[in-house]
């Protein structure tokens, strides 16, 4: 292991990796707060996984964050995994411990609400409903967080109805499942739409809805 005062690396499990702008942050407040370390992409396609993570430790690197594909193929590849994250069921932060062992967390649900707080101060989660769009793992913490914050309905769509319907069983009867050809229906009314699929993003196709 690294000794935690000196220079330390850390980064982005993710695949594909070209989109990301989290150095470009990450990077920025190590500056700032004058740490001494670097925050790099580790492009990592979904079959190697098991191989990029078995070799953080050894590389003596300090942690990293988990994106899409990574989020819930990550699980069984570590140590531990904290409370949250599993009832989230993904990891989205790794951290490798003072002896080499990699306990997995997920802060995805906390940045959401903050980021919605921080654009509208007065903005209400039992303010309508929310319509959901994917049932990866940023989807089931933006619901997890949502409904922990008190929002009255959640309707997930995804493509595959049954992940959809797993993140309604672990969350409970504030969340409506709606099928991927009923998307467009389920806006009517909704106070809020977060996008948690790929659909939109470079390289991928658009995310269709008026």
């Amino acid at each position: 292991m690294a000794d935690q005062s000196s220079f330390g690396i850390a980064g982005l499990l993710c695949w594909p990796a070209f989109q990301s702008r989290s150095p470009v942050i990450h990077n920025h407040w190590l500056a700032h707060h004058r740490i001494p370390g670097r925050y790099v992409l580790f492009p990592v396609p979904p079959e190697r996984l098991a191989e990029a993570v078995r070799g953080l430790s050894a590389l003596g690197i300090r942690g990293c964050n988990v994106t899409t594909p990574h989020k819930q193929a990550i699980f069984p590849l570590l140590d531990r995994v904290d409370d949250l994250a599993r009832r989230i069921g993904a990891v989205n932060t790794v951290v490798v411990e003072p002896d080499g062992t990699l306990t997995g967390f997920n802060n995805d649900g906390n940045g959401f609400i903050q980021s919605l707080r921080d654009a509208d101060p007065m903005w209400r989660p039992d303010s309508g409903p929310i319509l959901v769009l994917g049932a990866g793992g940023a989807s089931r913490a933006v619901v997890a967080s949502l409904a922990a914050q008190g929002a009255r309905e959640i309707r997930v769509c995804n493509r595959t109805a049954d992940k959809a319907q797993e993140i309604a069983d672990a969350v409970g009867s504030v969340v409506k499942v709606v099928p991927w050809d009923q998307r467009e229906d389920a806006l009517d009314g909704i106070a809020m739409l977060a996008n948690a699929t790929s659909l939109g993003m470079t390289g991928k196709g658009p995310l269709a809805m008026p």
